[in-house]
């Protein structure tokens, strides 16, 4: 039970996986013996990942979506199924950010585009993996939903895209009570700052200022999501439901203001 292996001949729909930690978690989870559908709105970029994944020996397909579609979400859960017979893990990953404004600045269009991804877009993801799982007589499910720090410990003048990763949180914990006695384990991930292509476009200045808000002193990396995400999937997790785990490197968990010691660490 103590070990990775439980994992291999897994079969897992991945959101958002043609970049950063989608692309981490589609990418460990091959590594490790599972047959990962990888989904996103960019085709080509999509099947060239799933591609590079077959070249070392992974197996992986590809098949477009924007989880903002109801019939595109179904039709993922359904090509996993025809494609391996079954489906044991969904990873909601696929997410949506915006600019920061105060509540009175934002356009509703905005606030829908936003919620319309990160939270109705998990919503119909939970309800038709759900259906794919009972359907395909599937076992040892996992239901994955990558929230946010934010979601935990919102930020001011974030509120479209906090409220909607709290929103995620809430549901997480409601599903894992819906499924509990149903072999369908359902967790969040509570990703703080990531080194991924959004924190690549900013100015040094931000991202230095961002990098100072955490009280790890750096930034995370796409792969350290992809191992929780993996740990979550394994025998060893089968008890865990409900879970909402920050790997934020302590954002998230109050206020950080650092402060000299009066005696220097001396592993320093």
């Amino acid at each position: 039970m103590n070990s990775f292996e439980s994992v291999k001949g897994l079969v897992a729909v991945v959101t958002g996986a043609t970049a950063g930690i989608g692309k981490a978690i589609a990418e460990v989870f091959a590594d490790n013996g599972m047959k990962v559908v990888l989904t996103a709105r960019r085709a080509e970029l999509g099947e060239k990942i799933a591609a590079e994944i077959r070249a070392k020996g992974g197996e992986a397909l590809f098949c477009q979506a924007d989880v903002s579609n109801e019939e595109n979400v179904k039709k993922v859960m359904d090509f996993a199924v025809e494609k391996y017979g079954q489906l044991n893990v969904l990873i909601n990953n696929a997410g949506a950010g915006t600019l920061l404004h105060p509540i009175h600045e934002y356009e509703t269009a905005e606030f829908k585009r936003v919620t319309d991804i990160d939270y109705i877009g998990v919503f119909m993801g939970i309800k038709y993996a759900v259906k794919a799982m009972l359907k395909s007589n599937s076992r040892n499910c996992t239901i994955i939903n990558i929230s946010s720090a934010e979601g935990i410990y919102p930020t001011a003048n974030y509120s479209v895209y906090s409220g909607a990763k709290r929103a995620v949180i809430s549901l997480t914990q409601s599903a894992a009570l819906d499924y509990a006695k149903h072999d369908i384990t359902v967790n969040c991930i509570c990703p703080g700052a990531t080194d991924t292509d959004i924190y690549s476009t900013i100015s040094p200045e931000q991202r230095e200022l961002t990098q100072s808000m955490i009280p790890n002193g750096r930034f995370a990396k796409p792969e350290e999501m992809a191992y929780t995400a993996l740990f979550l999937v394994t025998d060893m997790a089968r008890y865990i439901t409900g879970a909402i785990i920050p790997v934020a490197g302590g954002m998230g968990v109050g206020n950080y203001t650092e402060v000299p010691w009066q005696e220097a660490d001396p592993r320093v």
